[in-house]
């Protein structure tokens, strides 16, 4: 065996392995460097051998660095590899031929094995970009020999913080959650609300109570993951259980800070000139932050970065280098769109006294929209001020259309006939204000996407379109209520109003309402009507479809649409589809279906969450 030392590389040569023999040496590793290329070559044999080549090295303080690699070399060649190491301490570098590898074979294996010291030093191990404009400087410098400075950074990562909307502090209730001393265990439960694309995965992180063993005061922590039907597993929702016998260690926690990491759907490259840097001379690197549009203000982007390339022919990931550091980005608030209110045209310039009239209307409305109605002072009060609107800007739709939506938002338990005249005659009155001839005529011609005045009223006009169409979709529902809960009071029969419930929905059979002699079939106008502008098999208008199928006497088909509608549904189901089905299949009289799908209720809609 040949021991050789040139500065920055150790040969180790003529090194004979047979079945099962290990090699171990250990090597300083000079100061300054910071990764290993090294290359193992071997000869003198007739069939194929496997090795385990293996390096650590004990860091004082924290987790020691390892490395290893299985290799098999199926006739005389060479490896190369490349693996992180700290410099000025000692590693342990350990070769071994498999036990099974060379059997039926009395030739040994000859190996050299050839070690190349390499390192970039740097003055900021993680890189913190706080989402301001500034840039961040990095100071490198190569202190073992000249290195290929080629900085590579990949944001890849986003975690977003989040606050509970529910905390309930409540014992543990069995005689086993208690302490040897007789003290009650506390578990504080703590709710969170966010939202997922399909088949996103997902890190919850507490860092509080996360990656600590023995400098925590609390005993565990669980957490589960539910949709809003209370489903684990889903994408909606998120549960958290902290377990103390100290309350005020609970309470201090209620407003914890839970973090949701994920992938990315595309990485995010930072593009970087490539330097050749002398030895023991210092170059400057300057980093800018990144900013992504659709990211949350107060997100963290996060990810790796790293500065050296590797010289070696490693068929690493895009010659990745085995020593990266973590680069983190915040992501700030959305900036302010100074072009808003300056794109009219020159036709269509407004006085000072007019925009400031439309800002104070518009300044109304959203307030109106935020009143609420729990009380029956509070609806009292919002009555008088849709009143008092709709005295002021009279046909204006948005108010209409905000005006319908709170009657929508409030109870209607205690008079559902009052309560859905009420409803039709909210939704009238959005029809009405809303010119559908200057509609038709719009969408019947094609805008230019390129014109910023054109794309202007092209949102302008969906929106009076999204607005009608909502209106003519509660009126319908209204109208099918007020045919299935008709009543005969005084001697005199009456169409009663009534929310479109499921279990009102479903009084409605084959009940004659109408002499269609007489009187206009209402219901069917309107669905009509509605035909003309929404696509009316869509799940947010559907229901009426169903309604209409049903009310015709076509169950099948009613049923059909609403399977469709179960499976079309991107969110969690909802239980008043799963109603409606109930109620066609046992109308129909298929009860052993019924029955059956009656059992999967308690699987789709469980009372409750999950015990931990």
């Amino acid at each position: 065996m040949c021991f050789l030392w040139h500065v920055t590389v150790v040969v180790f040569t003529g090194c004979t392995f047979w079945i099962g023999h290990i090699e171990r040496k250990y090597i300083e590793v000079p100061l300054g460097a910071s990764w290993v290329e090294a290359t193992m070559r071997t000869s003198g044999f007739d069939t194929a051998r496997k090795f385990f080549v293996d390096t650590v090295q004990i860091v004082p303080l924290k987790r020691p660095i390892k490395w290893e690699s299985v290799v098999t070399f199926s006739s005389p060649s060479a490896r190369s590899f490349a693996f992180p190491v700290e410099g000025g301490r000692t590693m342990e570098l350990a070769i071994a031929q498999f036990w099974s590898s060379g059997i039926g074979s009395h030739e040994t294996t000859a190996v050299d094995f050839e070690i190349g010291f390499h390192g970039i030093n740097i003055n900021k191990e993680e890189v913190v970009l706080d989402g301001s404009e500034a840039p961040i400087r990095i100071e490198a410098q190569a202190l073992l020999s000249s290195e290929k400075l080629v900085p590579a950074a990949i944001l890849n990562k986003i975690r977003v913080p989040y606050r509970p909307i529910e905390a309930k502090l409540s014992a543990l209730p069995t005689s086993r959650d208690k302490l040897p001393s007789g003290k009650q265990i506390l578990g504080l439960t703590l709710t969170y609300k966010f939202k997922l694309e399909d088949g996103a995965e997902i890190k919850p992180q507490i860092p509080l109570l996360n990656n600590r063993i023995y400098d925590t005061k609390f005993e565990s922590q669980f957490y589960m993951i539910s949709d809003s039907n209370k489903i684990q597993g889903f994408a909606l929702g998120e549960e958290e259980l902290d377990w103390h016998d100290n309350v005020q260690y609970l309470e201090k926690m209620k407003q914890l800070v839970l973090f949701i990491e994920r992938k990315l759907e595309e990485k995010v490259s930072l593009m970087f000139a490539t330097f050749v840097m002398v030895n023991m001379v210092e170059t400057s690197i300057m980093i800018f932050p990144i900013f992504l549009q659709n990211c949350p203000a107060g997100s963290l982007l996060l990810g790796a970065i790293s500065y050296g390339k590797l010289s070696l022919g490693i068929k690493e990931e895009a010659q990745k280098n085995p020593v990266s550091y973590q680069i983190s980005c915040l992501v700030p608030p959305n900036k302010l769109d100074e072009d808003k209110g300056k794109g009219s045209s020159p036709t269509c310039i407004k006085s000072v006294s007019e925009r400031l009239e439309e800002e104070v209307r518009d300044a109304k409305i959203k307030f109106f929209a935020s009143l609420k109605q729990d009380t029956e002072e509070e609806r009292s009060e919002w009555k008088e001020l849709s009143t008092s609107l709709k005295l002021e800007y009279p046909k204006y739709t948005p108010l209409l259309a905000k005006i319908l939506e709170g009657l929508l938002s409030k109870s209607s338990d205690e008079d559902k006939i009052r309560y859905n005249e009420e409803v039709i005659d909210a939704a009238n009155e959005v029809v009405d204000s809303i010119d559908t001839d200057e509609l038709t005529k719009y969408f019947s011609v094609k805008s230019d996407p390129e014109d910023d005045e054109a794309e202007k009223i092209k949102k302008k006009m969906e929106a009076t379109r999204d607005q009608l169409a909502e209106a003519l979709y509660q009126k319908g529902l209204a109208l099918a209520g007020l045919e299935f809960l008709k009543v005969d009071i005084g001697g005199k029969e009456l169409v009663g109003t009534a929310t479109v419930s499921t279990n009102d929905l479903d009084r409605a059979a084959d009940e004659p309402v109408r002499d269609s002699v007489t009187q206009p079939d209402l219901f069917e106008e309107n669905f009509k009507e509605l035909k003309k502008w929404v696509d009316v098999k869509s799940s947010k208008y559907g229901m009426l479809l169903v309604i209409r199928e049903r009310r015709c006497g076509r169950l099948g088909t009613a049923l059909k649409v609403l399977n469709d509608m179960i499976q079309d549904d991107g969110d969690p189901p909802k239980k008043k589809l799963y109603d409606q089905k109930l109620s066609l299949l046992d109308e129909i009289g298929w009860g052993h279906v019924a029955s059956y799908e009656r059992q999967w209720m308690h699987v789709h809609f469980p009372k409750s969450l999950p015990l931990f």
